[in-house]
């Protein structure tokens, strides 16, 4: 008899097949400065944050990172956003309006089941 996975394990591995996905598809590379990363040190970031969870597993919402322009530099996400974004919005324009296409739409969705439920 197998067991039953809790919905935290369940999570858990989502995140893992939803980062290992983000970074095969940009082959381990670091999509701000191009440097090849080996699979453990590649980071897969998540461009609207995974709060949003329409969102959360979608592989177009994910971009591969290098330890430094994912935590640390200057020009990181965690550290300078609206950096960020600009550099998406001039180098990954048509994956940010997607991602902004669907924070749209699950937010439409979102809005109309709290009016619904009212």
């Amino acid at each position: 008899m197998s067991k039953i996975k809790s919905k935290k394990t369940i999570e858990k591995e989502m995140n893992d097949i939803w980062s290992l996905k983000v970074r095969e598809r940009d082959n381990f590379t670091c999509q701000i400065c191009g440097k090849k990363i080996e699979k453990q040190h590649a980071h897969a970031h998540h461009i609207i944050p995974r709060q949003f969870r329409g969102l959360r597993w979608e592989i177009n919402n994910g971009i591969t990172l290098c330890f430094v322009h994912h935590k640390v530099g200057m020009y990181s996400p965690h550290q300078n956003a609206i950096w960020f974004f600009g550099w998406m919005n001039e180098h990954k324009p048509i994956q940010l309006k997607f991602c902004i296409d669907k924070l749209k739409e699950v937010s439409r969705k979102n809005e109309s089941s709290i009016n619904t439920t009212e």
